[in-house]
């Protein structure tokens, strides 16, 4: 009797997970490419960590300024 309950819960459960799992699918089929300057920022965030490990530097003062320099630079 036990088994049988316990069959039943596990079932109800997988009907329910099945479709958050399908909706999951679906949202990552719908993700959107980056844009060209979305792209340029994602470099050069990962240039200013590279700069803040070797240099120091510190503040949204300096990450300012320097993306602001990255980002006018023109693509190699």
């Amino acid at each position: 009797m036990s088994k049988n309950i316990l069959a039943v819960i596990l079932a109800a459960g997988l009907v329910v997970a099945l479709p958050s799992a399908s909706v999951l699918a679906e949202a990552a089929a719908k993700e959107k490419t980056m844009t060209p300057q979305q792209l340029k920022m994602k470099e050069c965030a990962v240039k200013w960590r590279e700069e803040k490990t070797k240099t120091g530097t510190k503040g949204r003062a300096a990450y300012n300024d320097f993306m602001r320099g990255c980002l006018r630079k023109s693509p190699a």
